[in-house]
């Protein structure tokens, strides 16, 4: 399945710039155990479409969705160092340079961007997402 790809491309990228970071900066992934660290870690997910069919002839699949990583960073340390993650992750994800993954071209449609950041009792969390695209015939 086509979603199956999208993520591998979406998180294979993360994970190899994440894993770079000094110090390196965990990934919470979807239904995959973890155990929460006291410092930064973001979180990925994969939110996808129903997907489309564009031709008649049924052939078309058109992959659409969301892929957001939540930077989470602890409560009380202000926003600047989740604003440079943040930032890091739209250059990270260049509406410019598509991905490939076992052949499916992933499109990225809008830009990274951050949204208004959601402190809880013990973290302040910045989700930062895009919409992507990813059609096959």
């Amino acid at each position: 399945m086509s979603n199956t790809l999208i993520r591998a491309a979406f998180e294979t990228r993360l994970k190899t710039w994440a894993d770079a970071q000094i110090p390196p900066i965990p990934i919470a992934f979807e239904n995959v155990p973890f155990t929460q660290p006291t410092t930064r870690y973001l979180r990925s997910y994969l939110l996808p479409l129903n997907t489309k069919s564009d031709t008649l002839d049924q052939v078309h699949r058109g992959y659409a969705g969301v892929y957001q990583v939540s930077v989470v960073m602890p409560l009380n340390d202000g926003p600047g160092n989740g604003e440079v993650i943040a930032k890091a992750l739209d250059t990270l994800f260049p509406m410019t340079t598509p991905m490939t993954q076992g052949g499916l071209k992933v499109t990225m449609t809008t830009p990274m961007s951050a949204a208004k950041a959601m402190p809880d009792t013990t973290n302040y969390v910045i989700p930062v997402s895009c919409r992507y695209r990813a059609d096959t015939y």
